[in-house]
């Protein structure tokens, strides 16, 4: 998989509803139950880069806190700050405070499509930067469990797409619900949507 491969794919034109279609029965009641409330923003980080002559990228394991997202495999990201000129850089930020990677490093590739989560608020903009090689990685234990780096061939493989009853904060269980298994983690929600967007991109 060569880079300028990598990089024309990531510039063409973003899936967008057609991924997150295979979610959407899934998120509908949330969607519905939530229609009336105010989105925030928020932004994510999706970083490539090559390791072992291969394209991988980062997951994170949130550490657990006494909210919604406690626990779950994510990308590094949060709400913007006062003094964030725009998305793209709370992304950066995000990334240089959860795990270590500076703020200038990456190339910006594309953003992709918006995901609104429901039971949060936010509505997640997802940016993704292409490192030239694997950046040093230093997790913040009061927000970071575990940093896991994903060989990219091991999301387009079928195994990797499961149906897993999923449950949430609440007692509710998500039957079947589809997710990836990704270094024998299972990654769903929103994480899930964005990868599936990637992997539309790639495939």
């Amino acid at each position: 998989m060569q880079k300028q491969w990598l990089i024309e794919r990531f510039t063409q034109a973003l899936p967008g509803e057609l991924a997150h279609a295979p979610y959407k029965r899934y998120r509908q009641e949330f969607e519905k139950e939530h229609a009336a409330q105010e989105r925030r923003a928020a932004a994510v980080a999706l970083h490539f880069y090559l390791k072992d002559e291969a394209w991988h990228f980062i997951l994170i394991e949130r550490s657990t806190y006494n909210g919604q997202h406690s626990g779950q495999m994510a990308f590094p990201g949060g709400k913007p700050e006062a003094t964030d000129p725009h998305l793209e850089y709370t992304a950066r930020r995000e990334s240089l405070e959860e795990i270590g990677i500076p703020i200038a490093s990456g190339q910006h590739l594309q953003t992709l499509s918006k995901v609104w989560i429901p039971v949060s608020g936010f509505e997640v903009s997802p940016f993704v930067f292409l490192h030239e090689a694997a950046p040093l990685l230093q997790p913040d234990p009061r927000e970071v469990q575990e940093i896991f780096s994903v060989a990219l061939s091991d999301l387009l493989k079928e195994e990797s797409c499961i149906q897993k009853d999923i449950r949430i904060p609440g007692g509710v269980t998500l039957k079947d619900h589809p997710c990836f298994l990704l270094n024998n983690k299972i990654v769903w929600g929103a994480t899930a949507l964005m990868l599936n967007e990637v992997r539309m991109m790639l495939r």
